[in-house]
């Protein structure tokens, strides 16, 4: 899915002092996978929407993540786009974008970044009953979800939790279970959180954090009756 989207957006390359400052889409995404040292921040800014020409920002415009310039760069995937490295240690907590349009109007933007972990992983699951995973999460609002993918099995299933559903755990169904073969699964959390720019142009924008766990290992039984 993320490829297909990705294939529908442009990557051509303009500069931001050629079009209209309103119609300039803010896009920035905060990424971290617990596999990695690093944190991935990046920033891109599109003529007239989410699809559309990516553009370089002209001097005096920039964009700037917690008091810091980004630098552009760019290729042939994505086009031109603002990114930096974040250490671990910084990811949790506060976060502010700043950007500045050719004619000096500022547009700031806080979020935060808060903790995500499973909890109480079960010593044995059984295949006979739905496998519930705890965890702890910030609220979900809006298109929040979180998301468990299977590893290393060729039996291989995805399940959600929307911010609509109650409780803090997740249900992996008994028919995914048993579909099984091995005696022990991994499976990834990963969570995904849509936030709202408090300021932006009038063609609006958006922040996406994604937050991934190590995989969780369930070893899993089958009970004799």
């Amino acid at each position: 899915m993320a490829f297909l989207l990705a294939s529908c957006s442009s990557n051509e390359i303009g500069q931001s002092e050629d079009v209209n400052q309103e119609t300039i889409f803010q896009e920035y995404r905060l990424e971290y996978n617990e596999r990695e040292k690093e944190a991935s921040l990046f920033a891109q800014f599109r003529f007239a929407g989410e699809n559309g020409t990516t553009l370089v920002l002209t001097n005096p415009s920039g964009v700037s993540y917690n008091g810091t310039v980004l630098k552009v760069d760019s290729n042939d995937f994505s086009g031109a786009f603002y990114s930096t490295a974040i250490p671990v240690k910084k990811l949790i907590g506060e976060h502010t974008f700043l950007f500045t349009d050719v004619d000096k109007r500022k547009y700031e933007n806080h979020f935060r970044m808060d903790s995500f972990y499973v909890t109480d992983i079960p010593v044995s699951i059984s295949r006979r009953a739905p496998a519930l995973i705890k965890f702890r999460a910030p609220a979900l609002y809006g298109e929040d979800y979180i998301e468990l993918d299977s590893e290393g099995t060729d039996s291989s299933f995805s399940v959600k939790y929307t911010a609509g559903e109650n409780g803090d755990y997740i249900t992996i169904p008994a028919s995914e279970l048993q579909r099984q073969k091995s005696n022990e699964i991994f499976v990834i959390p990963t969570l995904y959180r849509k936030i709202k720019l408090q300021q932006q142009t009038k063609e609006g924008g958006g922040i996406t954090t994604i937050q991934t766990l190590q995989p969780v290992k369930l070893r899993l039984v089958t009970e004799t009756l």
